[in-house]
């Protein structure tokens, strides 16, 4: 008998070639990337303050279209860079750090850390020179912190606010202002975010520094100029904005400032902007005669785009591969699913603190002024329940107490520090400290502060609790965010404030010490518990 022939094997795909080496690395990017961004379409990039997101990764993304045969032919030859991997290694760790504790400003900021590390471990810097605007563009989409930019965004919001009601009331209109708050005939305006806030700032500088990029001056001094100029044009161009949508409201009434028109103001916004740029790159030409750079330079061979060997072997581009696998199958692993707050029973604020206890009373000569519209619906989107009342004793002292609870304390939908909120009323904030304050038992870091408005001084005192911790710093909550993820939930909250009008401090911070202690020892074990951030 003869031993029969063995069929020849058929080549696999890795040795076939049918592979490309950049085909797992753009898989890895497939899998972490898409559900970020559809996250981000469907929560912040859905909000007025965040809608330049989305216009600032697609222009990024097509600046890398356009110019990637160009890196093809620039970094041909070149040796890989070892610098990629103190990008990548870090830009893995946010990405698992941002998806895991919905920290989306880690999530999205993983993103051009990511790419840049693998353009640099496969192609080298060489090809970093060619795509390094479109990376640093991609900055301009981060959705930072709220407590940075309530910092931030607090004077310049005001200043857009005092600038306008200065230019209408000096053109005769009936118009009044309280920190960021418009009282125009019988319309009140809240000047948010989104009409004079930080995101548009940074809308508007990245549209400059776009217009800069493709314009391409060969002149330095032109090029320095408009890009210091941008941000007194940005300032212009919300002022713009502020006004006009003042004006629509004050002439056409509410539910046009608020409608189609309010998306109209927003046009002016960046076609005034778009045209004061323009101009002023025109004043800066100083009869200089010269001719813009081209803005996407050709490439040898348009059609170099994805050949199979663009980006070396699979074997070079494995490791990366394998890295950005670990990030999601670990965000998998640790990503919170459960909502503490359907583990723990509900409290309902109205019926869980008493209307009597101790020597206080609610006074029934205050009366709750509810808020505007534009308020309530930014009160609804943060908190699930509120609480406001004001407390008189014996002795004619009154505290006014406000609580409010949100079920879920992630991202966008987190308690607002209390002194950004004043400020944006028209307070003055003065003598702001943390201290630790013994109530009924429990020690408690607290937050106080004096706010002052004209002839009322109002001294204030506040906590957040998250979970069964009192939080007080960014940091704070961050860590306890952590915490409750590695148990697989998403941790509730409230906000206690306690504040008086006395323009004597010391003396109101005593009483209201004295309300919170009597108030604790009237209320349940377990609504004492929460309030507290105290296990019961």
């Amino acid at each position: 008998m003869h031993p029969s022939a063995h069929p020849p094997s058929r080549p696999g795909l890795l040795r076939s070639g049918l592979l490309p080496a950049w085909a797992p690395l753009a898989a890895a990017l497939l899998v972490m990337y898409v559900p970020t961004f559809f996250d981000m379409f469907t929560s912040l990039w859905a909000t007025e303050e965040q809608a330049h997101g989305p216009i600032i990764l697609a222009i990024s993304l097509w600046l890398i279209y356009c110019n990637w045969p160009r890196m093809i032919d620039a970094s041909e030859g070149a040796r890989a860079s070892w610098t990629g991997w103190p990008l990548l290694v870090p830009g893995a760790a946010l990405y698992f750090l941002g998806r895991s504790q919905n920290i989306a400003f880690f999530e999205v900021g993983s993103f051009p850390a990511v790419l840049i590390g693998l353009l640099l471990v496969t192609r080298g810097t060489a090809a970093l020179k060619v795509l390094w605007f479109p990376f640093f563009f991609m900055l301009f989409m981060l959705p930072l912190p709220g407590s940075l930019v309530d910092i931030l965004t607090m004077p310049m919001k005001t200043a857009v606010s005092y600038l306008v009601d200065k230019l209408l009331y000096a053109a005769g209109y009936p118009i009044s202002r309280a920190g960021v708050i418009l009282q125009i005939g019988q319309y009140q305006l809240l000047v948010a975010d989104a009409c004079a806030g930080l995101h548009t700032l940074l809308t508007l500088e990245a549209l400059g520094l776009l217009y800069l990029n493709l314009v391409r001056h060969n002149s330095l001094f032109r090029n320095v100029a408009l890009a210091i100029l941008i941000l007194p044009i940005s300032f212009a161009s919300n002022v713009i904005r502020v006004l006009v949508l003042t004006l629509i409201t004050y002439h056409m009434g509410d539910a046009a400032g608020q409608g189609f028109l309010h998306g109209f103001a927003g046009m002016v916004l960046f076609v005034s902007a778009l045209m004061l740029i323009i101009g002023a790159d025109s004043l800066l030409r100083f009869r200089v005669d010269e001719q813009a750079l081209p803005i996407l330079k050709s490439a040898r061979d348009p059609k170099r785009r994805t050949a199979p060997g663009a980006f070396g072997t699979l074997k070079k581009t494995a490791a990366p591969a394998l890295l950005l696998a670990a990030a999601v199958i670990s965000t998998v692993l640790i990503r919170p699913e459960k909502m503490l707050a359907d583990l723990t029973p509900a409290i309902t604020l109205e019926t869980s603190v008493p209307h009597a206890f101790g020597d206080w009373k609610v006074d029934p000569e205050v009366v709750v002024l509810v808020p505007s519209s534009v308020k309530q619906e930014a009160i609804s989107q943060i908190y699930s329940q509120t609480l406001s009342r004001t407390y008189v004793n014996s002795a004619g002292q009154r505290v006014m107490l406000a609580i409010a609870y949100g079920a879920n304390q992630t991202r966008q939908l987190r308690a607002h520090r209390q002194e950004v909120c004043y400020v944006a009323q028209g307070f003055q904030i003065d003598t702001l400290r943390s201290v630790n304050l013994v109530i009924d038992g429990v020690t408690l870091p607290v937050t106080r502060m004096v706010a002052s408005s004209g002839a009322r001084n109002e001294p204030v005192t506040y906590w957040f609790t998250m979970g069964s911790n009192v939080v007080r710093s960014y940091y704070d909550r961050q860590v306890v965010e952590l915490k409750y993820a590695l148990s697989d939930f998403i941790p509730d909250g409230y906000l206690f404030r306690v504040s008086t009008i006395d323009p004597d401090a010391a003396a109101s911070f005593k009483a209201q010490h004295a309300f919170v202690n009597e108030l604790m020892k009237s209320l349940k074990p377990e609504v004492r518990a929460r309030l507290l951030g105290a296990q019961s």
